[in-house]
């Protein structure tokens, strides 16, 4: 009686290779999700952090005399050697910073100039409108987000107008 070797169905080597890239994709995939999970999460807390420091850097700003062209807010305490205050000026990202438009903050939003605790970076810009009314806007950025798709790092933008 002659045996057929010819049935269909897998071997035991074809099954365990094919096994064995099947838990190469899911264990690439896990990383990859895990990876998509530590990056939404670190984006929203940073973009989160960088609209509340936008809104302190209005507050400070609203907060001055709306003829106030002595105060220099990019520092803390603030002083009034710089001619800065609520003149016309500054600019936004992609701008490099304009002295006296901008200061940079840590992790927790207090204001440093050591370049290792630099987190944030907000720049603003003081815009004469008419005889009483200023726009301020203020730009956040995070200088330890990963880069966007376009390499940008990600900006927060707030906006307020300022009556005589």
């Amino acid at each position: 009686m002659m045996h057929d070797h010819n049935k269909g169905g897998f071997s035991l080597i074809e099954t365990m290779i094919a096994m064995f890239i099947m838990v190469f994709a899911l264990i690439s995939l896990a990383q990859l999700m895990a990876l998509a999970i530590v990056v939404n999460k670190n984006q929203g807390r940073d973009a989160t952090k960088a609209t509340g420091f936008a809104h302190d850097k209005i507050e400070e700003l609203t907060g001055l005399a709306f003829t106030d062209t002595t105060t220099n807010v990019s520092v803390s305490p603030f002083s009034v050697t710089a001619s800065t205050g609520l003149s016309a000026g500054g600019n936004l990202p992609p701008t490099a910073p304009a002295a006296n438009y901008s200061d940079t903050l840590d992790q927790f939003g207090a204001r440093t100039t050591i370049p290792g605790s630099i987190a944030f970076t907000r720049q603003w810009q003081i815009t004469n409108v008419n005889a009483t009314l200023k726009q301020i806007t203020v730009a956040v950025t995070s200088n330890k987000s990963f880069r966007s798709g376009n390499g940008a790092l990600p900006v927060t933008v707030s906006v307020t107008l300022k009556t005589q």
